[in-house]
């Protein structure tokens, strides 16, 4: 999808209190023996702070710095990964009704698109703001706190990622903001949607009945019964392939080559993970903000948005350059998004 005509206007984070890798170590959370391997060196833990509670802070942020009006708003979108709250209530609408308000003819949604979500409800937004000439902005949340008793955060499974808590916010407007956003591409590898429920049942769902959650069963189940079949060899392959092509499309539509790209930033995941899904786009490690999302963790949807915050005040980019956003997510899905960054906004300071 090409954007060209759709800009962020504000940006908005919350990162809770960070608990150092040698500290969750000594209190027996993470195993000493996966430290090293995994690479990271503190987790954002927000202890009793609720998911949308985080995601109002940044949101009213990102809402400040835009200088929209609440009233201009035409969407309201929340990504998230992880249980909110209360079954049977809707946290989109606890940010509507403390960030927004009753503005007319405007949608609030959640999003459970797990850690893609931001690139989804990015996409919406586009759809959304060009549907009508007269509409001027739409704004997105995420966030997710982790540290529930059916989660252990420090192994969900497999080593791939410690899961980290906090909240971001982006306001997009069809006026000029500091960065542009060039291009959003999607790309899907449906069958392996199996592998995030493979040997559990669907129905109940598993917190329902008070199951942990555990990626790596569900993952060696899906291993089984794939090479049963005769194609395990096959999925790394298309892995590799789509996160590739969904990157060249993004690049492509964007007008831009790779050569052109001043940071890449993909999921926070464990640097076993990062460093291969790196190389296979064609991008160092070093390029990325990997250094700045060992210290933070895996916070679902609001990866990316963290990381760009922290170029923005840390004076790593300037006016001119261009940010890749890549990322892949259960289902699986795939994303990639060019920005540019137009100036330095004024709250960079």
């Amino acid at each position: 999808m090409r954007a060209q005509d759709i800009y962020i206007s504000g940006m908005g984070v919350f990162l809770p209190e960070i608990l150092s890798v040698e500290t969750a170590v000594e209190h027996g959370h993470f195993p000493a023996d996966q430290v090293e391997g995994q690479g990271y060196t503190g987790i954002a833990v927000a202890g009793d702070l609720s998911a949308p509670e985080m995601a109002l802070r940044a949101g009213q942020d990102a809402l400040k710095q835009s200088g929209v009006s609440p009233n201009d708003l035409t969407a309201l979108f929340y990504a998230d990964s992880w249980h909110q709250g209360p079954e049977g209530w809707l946290p989109h609408f606890y940010l509507q009704h403390y960030l927004v308000g009753d503005a007319p003819d405007m949608v609030a949604v959640e999003l459970k698109h797990g850690c893609n979500g931001t690139f989804s409800a990015m996409e919406l937004a586009v759809g959304a703001l060009r549907a009508e000439p007269d509409r001027k902005a739409a704004i997105i949340t995420a966030s997710d706190n982790f540290g529930t008793p059916h989660m252990n955060r420090w192994d969900p499974g497999g080593n791939f990622c410690v899961a980290g808590d906090g909240a971001s916010a982006l306001v997009l407007t069809k006026e000029p903001g500091f960065a542009q956003v060039l291009s959003l591409c999607t790309d899907s590898f449906s069958i392996m949607e199996e592998a995030c429920r493979a040997g559990v049942s669907i129905f109940p769902p598993g917190p329902t009945i008070g199951q942990q959650l555990d990626f790596f069963a569900r993952t060696e189940a899906f291993k089984k019964k794939v090479v049963a079949e005769g194609i395990a060899w096959t999925l790394p392959l298309k892995h590799h392939q789509k996160s590739v092509e969904c990157m060249r499309r993004a690049l492509d539509e964007a007008g831009v080559e790779a050569g052109d790209i001043a940071r890449v930033i993909v999921h926070n995941l464990a640097l076993p993970e990062t460093e291969p899904y790196l190389g296979v786009l064609g991008f160092p490690l070093t390029q990325s903000t990997w250094d700045y999302g060992r210290g933070i963790g895996h916070l679902g949807a609001s990866d990316h948005v963290l990381s760009i915050h922290h170029l923005l005040t840390t004076g790593q980019v300037r006016e001119g350059d261009h940010l890749l956003l890549c990322g892949y997510g259960a289902g699986n899905t795939y994303k990639a998004a060019v920005i540019r960054i137009l100036a330095i906004p004024d709250w960079v300071s």
